[in-house]
């Protein structure tokens, strides 16, 4: 790409170089690494910024590299987009490693694409350290710096940086339930002026043609600047499918923006997807808070577990909630419940301590009047409101519940139950071997289905064991849960509540990981909670039971009466596996963030191992479709327009829509229509052409000039054929980025054209 000295007319080269391209291509790349800071809020993982730094670089070296060599623009984007399928490859070959993915180089990508999609819906911004997360954001980052090149260099369209820029910051917008930062659109700023600024400072005089809209009164049929025309249109041709692509990105991770809830299910919007309980549980475990978030009234001599949200939902990244369809409905009964239970009434006050979840006993069957409903699935009560992130904040209510009561003989001899949900029972088809090994190893003995959890709870309460740390063990995906188990052997509730739960769906049964908050501190006839109370559990299903509390992490609390045979004793470890059992570096990620999930249907399989996300690809699928009818429109619109003018019956109408074609088609090219008469226009307008095109428009010049000064238009001739061999010498004398931008994006749509 050659540009001229706007004051000299010659080119200023700088190695080979003109000066604007090595300038703006830096531009480029300081705008796409400031575009990519503006995604920190979705992802605890700050190491894609390097990773997306130098891929950036390495997209823009080649721009600079490709125009040096004075390849077409075409060349250097295929280029590009090699090298970035090189980039992808190899990091996707990394995350697979990381993530313990096995078979065939295809196998591996697809794997790590599956698991990387689901993390995405299933988890809440920030999603947690994972490198399948990683290598999306960087392969979304180079995607974007490829179509800012295009625009800004390319098609030398500098203004249209905006557009890439945009799709990087409208993604978080759409996703995070906070507001954005407000240095994200500072960034964003920054980087584009920088870009505008780069431009400018070579190219001035081009530039300020560039913004400006077409001259009637030029005289030339050059080529006008970039903007004109080609900007007008390529810019809105490539920003459409730029703004498109953040808007499938803001559907496929989870949205927490401002909800129009005037019923219990947003309208249109599918299962609630619901935020992470267990963000507040990590950051007050680590802030260790002695502020009381909330006091209790309760019969309960031992308090109550204050049950905020179930995770029932398990893959590679962690447990997650599932979306809900919610009912307004309280429920008539305890889903399983038929054995001995306890109803009673809790009065509860809540201090700061704001959530969309109501803290309640399980199972609460009543609930506050206002916007509250219920998951019928999982009895957990959640805010409707507009507000919903702070709807228990200063709430008073009581609630009545009722809960097993199972005493230790008789629940011995419980059955593993079928719950309505048969997402509790599912196993991920990648969790290893050796982790399996582990967990029939631990129950060997056991030939009951109780007896093989209170063997899991035990194993895992042994203080020679295990450790209470709230440092999560190291790690991402499956070696999360795998370092806590068999490395570090150190972690906090959510690892112990995460470890049980899933072994005991390895052992047949039916399991979900509950978020809440301990009982807390008795004073007088009141219990005061603090928010370093919060607390991780698991639930586990029997029949005549349903949901019954387990307690494996010893440090915190006492393990429920019915789990264990001699309460003074302590957990042998005799019937365990030793502590050296081998455990592979790969298992559902006990860490501390499972969260929200936008993707399984209730009742489907969180299983990723071999299941293909359809949502994600429909909605892609759509998007696709979508983008590919707004890029077909304008080319739609112009060819109806050009047959309404060449249909016309009245032979006056007949010419006048010829002559119009043929100033339209001027336009489409990025061509400037000279002013006059039609026999003026056409004496400029023909240097465009060679024969047989400038005889074909000097007939429709003459007709044009009969139409509007003479009585009568005599012969006309064939004025429809005439239009077409116009457009095809004018074709002709055009480059093939020209005749693309007048097919695809004619920008006579947005210039209104005259009779002359």
């Amino acid at each position: 790409m050659s540009r001229r000295s706007p004051s000299t007319g010659t080119q200023s080269p700088t190695f080979g170089l003109d000066a604007t391209v090595w300038s703006t291509s830096i531009a480029v790349a300081v705008a796409m690494v400031l575009g990519s800071v503006t995604l920190i809020p979705l992802t605890a993982d700050r190491g894609y910024i390097l990773l997306a730094g130098l891929t950036v670089l390495i997209i823009e070296a080649i721009s600079v590299t490709g125009r040096w060599l004075r390849l077409a623009g075409w060349v250097i984007h295929v280029l590009q987009a090699l090298v970035l399928l090189g980039i992808g490859v190899g990091l996707g070959f990394s995350a697979a490693h990381s993530l313990n993915v096995g078979g065939s180089w295809f196998q591996q990508l697809w794997r790590v694409l599956l698991e990387s999609s689901v993390t995405v819906q299933t988890q809440a911004a920030p999603l947690p350290a994972d490198a399948g997360v990683r290598w999306l954001m960087v392969l979304l980052i180079g995607l974007v710096t490829i179509l800012a090149d295009i625009l800004v260099l390319t098609l030398e369209s500098p203004v249209w940086a905006i557009a890439p820029l945009l799709t990087l910051y409208i993604i978080p917008a759409l996703t995070l339930r906070q507001d954005i930062p407000w240095w994200s659109f500072v960034l964003m700023a920054v980087g584009y002026l920088g870009v505008l600024l780069a431009e400018q400072l070579t190219t001035s005089r081009r530039w300020t043609r560039n913004l400006s809209s077409d001259s009637a009164d030029s005289g030339s049929s050059r080529h006008r600047g970039a903007a004109g025309t080609a900007l007008g249109g390529l810019g809105v041709a490539v920003a459409i499918p730029a703004l498109a692509l953040s808007l499938v990105l803001g559907s496929v991770l989870p949205t927490f923006g401002s909800l129009d809830i005037n019923s219990p299910r947003p309208r249109g919007s599918g299962p609630l997807q619901l935020a992470d309980p267990t963000i507040d549980l990590q950051k007050n475990l680590n802030q260790q808070s002695n502020s009381v978030v909330l006091r209790y009234n309760t019969p309960s001599r031992t308090g109550e577990y204050l049950r905020l949200a179930s995770l029932t939902r398990v893959n590679s990244s962690g447990w997650h909630v599932s979306p809900v369809n919610l009912s307004q409905d309280a429920p008539a009964s305890v889903p399983g419940l038929n054995a001995s239970s306890t109803r009673r009434t809790v009065n509860v006050q809540i201090g700061d301590f704001g959530s969309e979840y109501l803290p309640t006993p399980y199972a609460p069957l009543t609930a506050p009047q206002g916007d509250w409903a219920w998951d019928p699935t999982n009895l957990t009560v959640i805010s409707t409101a507009n507000d919903r992130t702070d709807a228990t904040r200063g709430l008073s209510y009581s609630v009545t519940s009722m809960s097993p009561d199972p005493d230790l003989g008789s629940f011995s001899q419980a059955a593993a139950g079928t719950p309505a949900d048969k997402g509790t029972t599912t196993v991920p088809k990648d969790v290893p071997e050796q982790i399996l090994k582990l967990t029939h190893s631990i129950t060997a003995t056991k030939n009951t289905p109780v007896s093989r959890a209170v063997a899991i709870q035990e194993w895992l309460r042994d203080p020679r064991r295990f450790t209470y740390s709230t440092t999560a063990p190291p790690g991402d995906g499956y070696s999360v849960l795998t370092n806590f188990l068999t490395k570090t052997r150190s972690g906090y509730c959510i690892h112990f509540a995460s470890a049980m739960a899933l072994m005991a769906r390895i052992e047949g049964i039916p399991s979900r990981v509950s978020v809440g908050f301990l009982p807390g501190t008795r004073q007088g006839d009141r219990w005061s909670v603090k928010a370093s109370n919060m607390h991780a559990w698991p639930e586990l299903y029997f029949q005549g039971y349903g949901w019954v509390r387990f307690e494996p992490t010893a440090a915190v609390a006492s393990a429920p009466a019915w789990s264990v045979e001699n309460p003074d004793s302590v957990p042998s470890s005799s019937a365990s596996p030793s502590a050296g059992t081998s455990v592979p570096s790969s298992s559902p990620s006990a860490s501390a963030s499972p969260s929200t999930s936008s993707s399984p249907e209730p009742g489907a399989t969180s299983s990723t191992g071999s299941s293909i996300p359809w949502n994600i690809i429909w909605r892609i699928a759509a998007a696709v479709l979508v983008v590919l009818a707004l890029c077909l429109a304008p080319m739609t619109v112009r060819a109806a327009r050009r047959r309404r003018r060449m249909s016309a019956d009245d032979p006056s109408e007949l010419v006048a829509g010829a002559w119009r074609e043929v100033h339209d088609s001027w336009t489409d090219h990025g061509l400037v229509w000279p002013t006059g008469s039609p026999r003026q226009q056409f004496d400029e307008a023909s240097r465009q052409l060679g024969d047989p095109g400038a005889g074909a428009l000097h007939r429709l010049a003459m007709a044009e000039e009969r139409a509007r000064y003479a009585r009568s238009l005599g012969e006309l001739g064939d004025v429809t054929g005439d239009v077409s061999v116009v457009r095809r010498a004018l074709k002709a004398g055009q480059t093939p980025r020209s005749n693309l931008l007048a097919g695809w994006l004619p920008a006579s749509l947005w210039h209104r054209s005259g009779r002359g």
